[in-house]
C-alpha cells in the first residue's frame, strides 16, 4: 500500500508545507482579492437602453446630451416640467437611467420636469472607467446646469433623487453647493473607506486590509485620492432639506448622515435586510406621499 506520508521527509517537512500553503492562500486573498474586485467594480457591464423610453408610460420627452466640467458628454432624457420645479434622477451602478423610469412617471404625474441620464461609463454616456461615485458628482452638477437653463423651470427649484451610488452623489453635490433645493437619497452605500469603516461590524474587521487595500487601488486606477466620506460631507449640509430612505443593510451609513446633517432632515428607515432601492416598488402610496410630499415641501412652497 503507497504511503501518504514519506518517513524520510518527517513531520517537519509537512507542517512548513501546510504553513506555506496557508499564507500563500492568505497573500492571495488579501492582497489579489482586492485588486480583482477593483478591476471589475471599475469596469462595470453596459447594460443597453434598447427600446425603452418614457413613450412607454405615457410621457413626452426629448433626448438630450449633457456636458461634464471634465470633458464627458452623457446622453439622458427630460420630461417637461409644468410646475415649475424639476428633478435629477440618478441611478444606481451597473446600472442605467431606465433604472429610474418609474420614479420619474410618478414625478411627473405631479408637474415636476425630470432629468433621468446614464452617470459616466454606464448607458451609453461617455467614460472608460467608473470611478466608484468619486467623480458622479460631476454628472449631477451636469445635469443641475441643463435644468436651470430650462425656459419653464425656476432655477431656484431643482431637486435631486439619487438611488445607492445616486444617492451618494447628490449628497456629495448637497454638501458643496446650495443650488440643488431638496435631496432624496435612497440606498446611499459606502463610497470610500471611511464610509466602510461607519457600516462595518465587528466580524468585518478581519476584511479591513483587503479592503483598504481596494480603496488604494482604486486610487491608483483613478488618479485621485479618495473623496471626503460621505457621513462626514454630510455635515456641510446646513440649508437643503434631504430625505434619506435606508432598508437595514444600509441603515448605519444612512443614519451617520442623518445625524451629521443640519435640519430640515428626514429619515424613513426600511425594516428589509440588505442593500434595497425599491421602496417604490414595496410601498407605492407610502412612498408618493411621503417623496412627494416633501418636494412640493420644498420646491413648491412660497416662502
Amino acid at each position: 500500500m503507497p504511503q501518504l506520508f514519506s518517513k524520510k521527509r518527517g513531520w517537519r517537512y509537512y507542517r512548513n508545507l501546510i504553513v506555506f500553503g496557508v499564507s500563500t492562500l492568505s497573500i492571495v486573498l488579501y492582497f489579489g482579492l482586492p485588486l480583482l474586485q477593483t478591476n471589475y467594480k471599475t469596469h462595470p457591464f453596459r447594460f443597453p437602453i434598447g427600446s425603452v423610453s418614457p413613450a412607454d408610460l405615457g410621457l413626452d420627452y426629448k433626448d438630450v446630451t449633457l456636458s461634464t466640467e471634465d470633458g464627458l458628454t452623457l446622453h439622458g432624457w427630460y420630461i417637461p416640467s409644468t410646475n415649475g420645479a424639476a428633478v435629477i434622477l440618478a441611478h444606481a451602478f451597473n446600472g442605467n437611467r431606465t433604472g429610474t423610469i418609474y420614479h420619474a412617471a410618478l414625478l411627473a404625474e405631479h408637474g415636476y420636469g425630470v432629468l433621468l441620464y446614464d452617470t459616466r461609463a454606464q448607458g451609453e454616456s461617455e467614460g472608460d472607467v467608473y470611478t466608484w461615485g468619486w467623480e458622479d458628482h460631476l454628472d449631477v452638477i451636469a445635469a443641475l446646469e441643463y435644468l436651470q437653463k430650462r425656459p419653464e423651470v425656476d432655477p431656484e427649484r431643482v431637486g435631486a433623487l439619487g438611488l445607492s451610488a445616486g444617492a451618494g452623489a447628490v449628497l456629495q453635490v448637497a454638501a458643496t453647493t446650495d443650488e440643488i433645493a431638496a435631496v432624496v437619497a435612497e440606498g446611499a452605500r459606502w463610497p470610500t473607506f471611511g464610509d466602510w469603516r461607519v457600516t462595518a461590524e465587528p466580524v468585518d474587521y478581519i476584511w479591513m486590509p483587503t479592503i483598504w487595500l481596494m480603496y488604494k487601488y482604486g486610487e491608483v486606477t483613478f488618479g485621485i485620492p479618495n473623496p471626503t466620506p460621505l457621513s462626514q460631507a454630510c455635515s456641510q449640509i446646513s440649508h437643503t432639506p434631504i430625505f434619506l430612505i435606508a432598508a437595514k443593510g444600509d441603515a448605519a451609513l444612512n443614519q451617520a448622515c442623518f445625524y451629521a446633517a443640519s435640519e430640515p432632515k428626514t429619515l424613513w428607515p426600511r425594516e428589509e435586510a440588505g442593500h434595497q432601492t425599491d421602496a417604490l416598488f414595496d410601498y407605492p402610496e407610502e412612498y408618493e406621499q411621503c417623496v412627494i410630499g416633501f418636494l412640493d415641501q420644498a420646491l413648491l412652497r412660497d416662502d
